[in-house]
């Protein structure tokens, strides 16, 4: 895109932001939330939440695909919430979000403290995922666009699509009749959502070799994709503060 990047949103539509890292192990997969939670316990003095998927039997959870990675444990601290799984670790800032500097500070501090402790072999994939929520239908203050035949008017909207950039793989979804409850004690809202899950894959080292930059460079291709889909016109309603 040619225009300079928003450095902050003042009408922020962020409702999560997420940093994950899946992993080989350099130690027994029963000890890492173990070794991991002893790091982090001065930061996190949540309790310790058992997640739903540990009922299911741990030889299920190994060969399939779709549960291998997904967390086992989360705790919370002040601001960030983090999970944990034999070959995973996410962490996620709290609402309202921090800003970029302080939550890409804080997730590379952990990753060198479990770096550095000797838990990990190698990271397997970074992924960078920002939902951004909005009220109403936004499908016309968007650069994408969607058209169907003559007499026919799509009314529930869902697109899902990959876009590279560089090394990095972005799948975005958009859905303009999404639902979205802020906090159990509200009403849900019916509004748009754009959905980003940035990653890349590694075959060996890189990442722990080059892990800030690769850090940084994911949060970028998020965030160049995310402002490329909002006209300028609907951006400045949402009063951002540009850096050069």
């Amino acid at each position: 895109m040619d225009r300079f990047l928003p450095s902050r949103i003042e009408k922020c539509p962020l409702i999560d932001a997420l940093i994950e890292f899946r992993f080989e192990a350099a130690i027994a997969k029963s000890a890492v939330f173990g070794v991991i939670y002893n790091l982090i316990r001065n930061d996190y003095r949540g309790n310790v939440i058992n997640l739903p998927i540990l009922q299911i039997p741990e030889q299920i959870r190994e060969v399939d695909p779709n549960l291998k990675f997904k967390p086992l444990y989360r705790v919370e601290g002040d601001k960030f919430i983090i999970q944990i799984g034999y070959d995973v670790l996410s962490i996620s800032s709290k609402m309202p979000y921090v800003g970029w500097p302080e939550f890409s500070q804080h997730s590379l501090s952990l990753i060198n403290k479990i770096i550095q402790e000797g838990i990990i072999k190698r990271v397997s994939r970074l992924g960078h995922r920002y939902i951004n929520f909005f009220r109403g239908d936004i499908t016309n203050s968007l650069t994408m666009s969607f058209s169907m035949t003559e007499k026919y008017v799509s009314e529930n909207l869902l697109i899902r699509t990959d876009v590279r950039d560089g090394n990095f793989m972005n799948t975005l979804q958009f859905a303009n009749n999404a639902n979205y409850r802020p906090n159990p004690n509200t009403s849900e809202i019916v509004g748009s959502l754009i959905d980003i899950d940035t990653s890349r894959e590694y075959s060996d080292n890189f990442f722990i070799e080059n892990r800030e930059q690769e850090i940084n460079m994911a949060h970028e291709c998020e965030k160049k994709l995310f402002f490329s889909l909002l006209k300028p016109t609907f951006l400045e309603t949402l009063n951002p503060t540009f850096e050069k």
